[in-house]
């Protein structure tokens, strides 16, 4: 009795190890899209977190509401007065390599400072 592999089994073997590699490739394109997107999503969070940040400096009755183009990324910000509060709805808008997508944050700016 030969010791070894039959050519069959070598067949067999390389045909396995050529669909594990493929779905590999295919997988590398899908995590760089991923990691892309993942960056247009950490822009628009830090953009609307900037727009925030400087509407929540100023003074009650300084807050207005507005729009912004920064980096691609489209913001708009409404805001509402009453005599204890504004508020603030942020909407941020960008294009991923596949769609449109829309986030929206909200912050309560107090009219009374201490």
């Amino acid at each position: 009795m030969r010791h070894g592999f039959t050519i069959v089994e070598l067949l067999v073997a390389i045909v396995i190890l050529t669909i594990g590699m493929l779905a590999l490739a295919g997988t590398a394109g899908l995590v760089a899209t991923h990691v892309g997107d993942g960056k247009q999503l950490t822009s628009a969070a830090h953009e609307a977190r900037t727009v925030i940040d400087s509407l929540g400096t100023l003074a009650c009755d300084r807050i207005t509401s507005g729009t912004s183009t920064r980096g691609g990324i489209v913001l708009s910000w409404t805001a509402s007065r009453d005599s204890t509060a504004a508020t603030v709805d942020v909407l941020a808008g960008w294009q991923l390599r596949r769609r449109q997508r829309r986030d929206a944050d909200q912050v309560v700016v107090p009219c009374t400072r201490p």
